[in-house]
This record gives C-alpha cells, structure tokens and sequence, in this order.
C-alpha cells in the first residue's frame, strides 16, 4: 500500500505543478506511469499531448485518453478540456491503483474510507460536483492519508 500511495503522491505533485503551470493533461493514463521496481521511483512519460489551459474537446468521442480514466467531456465535442477535468482523469488513476478501475466501489477500494471519499468525488460524472483544482484534490488526498 505504501508504495502505491507514493506512487500516485509523486503524480498528483507533477500534475499539480502542471496545473500551476497554466497547462492540463491530454492524453494521460496508465500507461503514461512508468514505474522503478528497484529504486521504487515513479515517472510520468508521453507529456506531449499536454495544452495550454484551458482547452477543449476539438475530437468528440475519440479524444485521446484511456476509456479507464476519461472524463465524460472528453467524450463530447466542444467541452472544456481543464483541470476539473484532470482531477477526473487523477480519481480515475487512483481507482486504477488502489481499487477496482472502472468498479468503483469501496468494496473493491484497498484504502481507507478518506482517501475514497477524496478518490469518489474526483470521478463524479457531475464536473460541477468534483474538485475545481488538481490543488484542491491534492490537498484533501494528503489530508486523507493521513487519517
């Protein structure tokens, strides 16, 4: 559990820092994540689909990404490609990590109850309803490790 819950701690921060950066992820999933067994380490590969912030869907259904960590925007022409959407995308990864991926009950969660709570919001199918910042999420995820 702990090196997973460092894994995604050292992708929130490279998100959070591309956030900060005025840019959102396009294009980020699983197999972005490459993962050191040896040393442990995590690293974030294929950035260059990331944009400018904000963007938007310009594909429709077949924008880039993962059908396991899309958001429903990225399945609609014309919507806003941004950070509500990257927190999506972050929730997402994190079920694919700690739960079942695309069976997000806490039944299959192997974290606590916090870290859902944080990892559920994140996935709402309501953008209005998840985080407005990958900052926001990240925050209250490490608060939720802690608990």
């Amino acid at each position: 559990m702990e090196k997973r819950l460092k894994a995604l701690d050292a992708i929130f921060s490279f998100h959070t820092y591309v956030e900060s950066q005025k840019y959102v992820a396009v294009d980020f999933y699983d197999g972005s994540i490459l993962y050191d067994f040896k040393n442990g380490e995590t690293k974030i590969c294929d950035i260059d689909f990331y944009r400018k912030s904000p963007s938007i869907n310009d594909l429709g259904k077949d924008f880039w990404g993962s059908n396991r960590s899309k958001s429903p925007e990225e399945y609609e022409l014309g919507s806003p490609i941004d950070s509500i959407t990257n927190v999506f995308n972050l929730g997402a990864i994190s079920f694919g990590l700690l739960g079942g991926e695309m069976d997000r009950s806490f039944s299959k969660w192997d974290a606590n109850q916090s870290l859902y709570e944080v990892a559920i919001r994140a996935v709402e199918e309501d953008r209005n309803k998840r985080y407005s910042t990958v900052r926001d999420f990240y925050e209250d995820w490490k608060v939720a490790t802690k608990q």
